[in-house]
């Protein structure tokens, strides 16, 4: 029976949101704060593959859509797929994320997660459901906070054509002062890990209200595949990330004269040697 794999060697950006169903007034963005409105990715040749628009509502993000660009098409025009990703909040909490395919506009709802968090605005679990054709598969995880930077997680998978449910990880994320993820650890006997390193300047989705409570992301267009990856994007950008089951990673940045990044080009390391992988490309409101 084909059952969801949780693939955490190749957990590895981006989110965005719906609406506020509180009836709260949304917070007005400040002077001070800075959104991403567009990522462009650029191939080594630099030709670009893909490109991510944002929609905020203040400092709540809406919404995101990614579309990656079909290079077999006569003068580069036409995308391989398009998928929207919809935020959202509860308060100042997003409660939900849901990612719809929108290629050949179509609106076809591929998979939603639900947060739940305590008194304390503290992430206690989350509740993925993956659509398939045929039947739904669900991703459980449960967060327990050990103390001021470190939580542990216990991560359950089931579908819908036996509803039994099995533990498939349990681990323990380590976090800095400013809360960006610094390490990920097993604590059973899959042996699995990953250590990241940032910078000091401002993640371009810093600002954006409660996405730094997210400990996990999906990434276009594997939804299908069943892979999650670190949320790494809370208040600083990464620099080095070593995760197992994939090659050693490092960044280097262009900065902007506020601190944010311009650029980001992403290098991977193998036998000994840095190879240029992807270039994105950050545009502000």
């Amino acid at each position: 029976m084909k059952k969801i794999n949780l693939l955490l060697g190749v957990l590895m950006l981006v989110l965005s949101s719906c609406s506020s169903d509180s009836g709260e007034t949304d917070i007005p963005a400040t002077a001070s704060t800075v959104f991403v409105k567009k990522i462009v990715e650029l191939g080594k040749d630099g030709k670009e593959i893909s490109t991510t628009d944002f929609v905020y509502n203040g400092n709540k993000i809406v919404s995101e859509v990614t579309a990656k660009k079909d290079f077999s098409v006569v003068g580069n025009i036409g995308f391989l797929y398009q998928y929207k990703t919809e935020y959202t909040y509860s308060g100042n909490l997003i409660t939900s994320i849901k990612v719809k395919n929108i290629f050949g506009n179509q609106d076809k709802l591929v998979l939603k997660t639900d947060f739940l968090y305590n008194s304390s605005q503290e992430l206690i679990s989350s509740t993925r459901e993956q659509y398939f054709d045929t039947f739904k598969g669900v991703l459980r995880l449960v967060y327990n906070k050990l103390d001021a930077n470190t939580v542990s997680c216990k991560m359950y998978s089931s579908d819908s054509r036996d509803n039994i449910e099995t533990q498939i990880w349990e681990g323990k994320f380590s976090f800095d002062t400013n809360k960006n993820l610094v390490k990920s650890e097993s604590l059973d006997a899959s042996f699995l890990f990953g250590s990241f390193e940032y910078d000091m300047k401002s993640n371009p989705k810093k600002d954006v209200l409660g996405l730094n409570k997210i400990m996990f992301q999906e990434i276009a267009p594997l939804y299908n595949a069943s892979t999650l990856r670190y949320h790494l994007n809370r208040f600083n950008n990464i620099l080095k990330s070593n995760i197992s089951g994939s090659f050693p990673r490092y960044n280097q940045y262009t900065y902007s004269a506020n601190g944010y990044p311009s650029e980001m080009k992403e290098f991977y390391i193998y036998n000994g040697n840095n190879i240029h992988d992807v270039t994105f490309q950050y545009f502000y409101e």
